[in-house]
């Protein structure tokens, strides 16, 4: 019994040496001459003819017949032209060819046709035949490098069919094929590759490392933002890296129109591409065809369409038109109208009643006793707006009051304060540097804290260096730096704090709060164990880590400040973890473990913060807005191993204690 397995298993391997040769004619691709020039269909017949040679390699008793072999081998006065469809089987027999093929392209409304046949000669019958559409030349190519591998496979199964007369020994050669392990990387990286038009889960983004049959393999890389890039690769040895770049297939508009000085902190701007809101500035785009409209409250909207071609830049500065609107402006005194100069940013243009075309966002004014006050009212873009303005009489101060304010500065003196005389007519500017005034002078306040956490780990591999090996065996991992740099996650923070002001220049900044953080990080990675007898044992694992903790936060921070500007923090906090909570989840061909640890980050932090923040005066009270960075000095656990975290913080602080 096992005589005649071994011969059976021989006869298997040895099938495609047995059969006797067969020959394989690609005839010339017919097209008619105004629809493709003669050197395109000699290329197109030449990608034809290559997948004949890599389906049907001459190990295997094939032989593809050259251009010159066919050309030689026709009748006198006979062109391949001249017939075609099952008519092509004849033509193979007049030159001694077991099958024959070729394709055919012909017009299909604005798009190229491809047909593709090939026939047994020996019994005319018709073996295999593709059919495809495309744009252009380049869209046929990738039809035929799609198509033709299956076409010429059905031609060497058709060809198995029968058996010749062999003579056999007792000799035995192995006809299995070499794999080679292949690193594909790109630039950048990130991408998805597929090979032979089949995904593989151990390399599904770059970089990547797959094992794959020694020989030619198509390989497809596709990324976002990207054309995608079809190659042909050769893979002949061990650890062979293929690296590639990636060409852009974006383009960008930059939104940057021209808009006169004295009006660039008026009003309000937006833009939108294609109805979709955008930035001003720079605009990430896909090739094509894009409707911009730019519009402003003081100017004309500005709508344009916008071609962007692949990795072409385009700059919008044109320079907005100012928009008009009407007005019609009267002004009464006691229910009596009243004829006053009106004038317009600073410019006379006539008295009241006035009605006639205004610039939007316009400083209105009238002129009433030798003074000018400014009129609120707004003007609307190609629209007419009617305002009535009253003028009021503001009581003049008495003697008595004047009398009053300076006696009231007289005592203050005397007790060794410094007082100004208040004005007659009270104005919110003044009201509000009073509270200003009022707010420098106080040292000490105290307010909450609330904030946002970018949350990230450095400086670990999670352990996965660390795993201790068993006697005789060494294990090693690859990629494990990719589950730190994919680790991230948000956060939140609340508490008390308190801002000692020792002068306009310099303070002190402390808070006690309560702060959430967590992240989540996942990456492919192999695992290699190598055993007593040398050998490697490898698996392919996905992990995914997410860690939780809550912690009591005490940052000190001293603060700098430039006054009217911003202000520059820094300092040590120190953090003590209340709860923690984390998870692994690992997967493998077996299936997925979790585990899951409560407590395994308790610990005692020390950290560096520094910040950059602004401060506003909120009537009576102090509002903060600061950018602040951390860093941890020590780990988040007794591990050796274990992380440190660094933080990107926003906050808000409202001080009014």
């Amino acid at each position: 019994m096992n005589k005649i397995c071994s011969f059976a298993v021989t006869l298997l391997l040895l099938l495609p040496c047995l059969l006797s040769a067969k020959y394989m004619a690609v005839l010339e691709t017919l097209a008619p001459k105004d629809l493709l020039t003669m050197q395109e269909r000699l290329y197109l017949t030449d990608i034809l003819r290559a997948q004949a040679v890599y389906i049907l390699p001459a190990e295997q008793n094939w032989t593809i017949m050259t251009r010159e072999n066919i050309n030689v081998m026709l009748p006198p006065g006979k062109a391949i032209e001249d017939c075609e469809g099952s008519c092509l089987a004849e033509t193979g027999k007049n030159i001694a060819a077991d099958y024959v093929a070729q394709a055919r392209i012909s017009q299909f409304g604005k798009a190229l046709a491809i047909t593709a046949e090939v026939y047994e000669t020996a019994s005319s019958k018709l073996v295999a035949s593709f059919v495809g559409k495309g744009e252009n030349v380049e869209d046929v190519e990738k039809i035929i490098k799609e198509q033709a591998p299956t076409f010429f496979k059905k031609v060497r199964n058709n060809a198995l069919n029968g058996i010749g007369y062999v003579s056999t020994n007792n000799s035995f050669s192995f006809q299995g094929t070499k794999k080679f392990i292949v690193e594909i990387q790109t630039t950048p990286s990130g991408a998805i590759p597929t090979f032979d038009g089949k995904a593989f889960p151990q390399c599904t983004n770059t970089p990547c490392k797959i094992q794959l049959e020694a020989g030619e393999h198509r390989l497809v890389i596709s990324k976002e933002r990207f054309e995608d890039l079809d190659t042909l690769i050769n893979v002949n040895q061990n650890e062979q890296k293929i690296m590639l770049n990636l060409i852009p297939n974006i383009g960008y508009i930059n939104i940057s129109p021209k808009i006169p000085n004295n009006l660039k902190n008026q009003g309000s701007a937006t833009a939108t591409i294609n109805g979709q809101k955008s930035r001003w500035g720079a605009n990430e785009v896909s090739p094509g065809l894009y409707s911009v409209l730019i519009t402003h409250s003081c100017f004309n909207p500005l709508e344009l369409n916008v071609m962007i071609q692949k990795g072409e830049r385009t700059t919008i500065s044109d320079s907005l038109v100012r928009g008009i609107g009407g007005l019609e402006l009267d002004v009464v005194k006691n229910g009596t109208p009243q004829a006053v100069p009106v004038f317009i940013d600073g410019n006379n243009v006539g008295t009241t009643p006035f009605a006639g075309e205004v610039p939007l966002c316009s400083k209105i004014e009238i002129e009433n006793a030798g003074k000018r006050e400014q009129i609120p009212v707004e003007i609307k873009y190609h629209e007419v707006v009617k305002k009535t303005y009253e003028l009021t009489e503001k009581p003049a101060a008495t003697k008595a009051d004047e009398t009053r304010q300076k006696a009231e500065v007289a005592y203050a003196e005397l007790d060794g304060k410094k007082v100004t005389a208040k004005p007659t007519e009270d104005s919110s500017a003044q009201k509000a540097a009073e509270e200003a005034t009022e707010n420098k002078a106080k040292s000490f306040w105290g307010g909450i804290v609330a904030g946002v956490i970018y949350n990230d780990f450095y400086s670990s591999h999670f352990g996965l260096n660390n795993i201790k090996n068993e006697t005789g065996y060494k294990h090693t991992v690859d990629s494990d730096e990719d589950l730190l740099s994919n680790f991230w996650g948000i956060g939140f923070k609340a508490g008390f704090g308190g801002l000692f002001i020792a002068s306009p220049y310099f303070g002190l900044h402390g808070e006690l709060g309560l702060a959430f953080r967590q992240g989540t990080g996942k990456t492919n990675l192999t695992v290699t164990l190598t055993g007593k007898d040398k050998t490697d044992k490898k698996s392919d694992l996905e992990v995914e880590y997410t860690a939780s903790q809550l912690n009591i936060d005490i940052p000190l921070l001293a603060r700098a400040t430039i006054p009217n500007a911003f202000y520059i923090e820094a300092g040590p906090m120190i953090s003590f973890n209340v709860y923690a909570k984390s998870k692994s989840k690992i997967t493998n061909i077996l299936g997925t473990e979790t585990y899951e640890v409560n407590g395994g980050l308790n610990a005692f932090e020390f950290d560096i913060a520094t910040g950059l923040g602004i401060t506003r005066n909120i009537g009576k009270s102090i509002l903060d807005f600061n950018l602040r960075m951390v860093f941890g000095m020590t780990r988040i656990s007794d591990s050796k191993d274990s992380p440190k975290t660094w933080q990107g913080q926003l906050n808000i602080s409202y001080w009014f204690l």
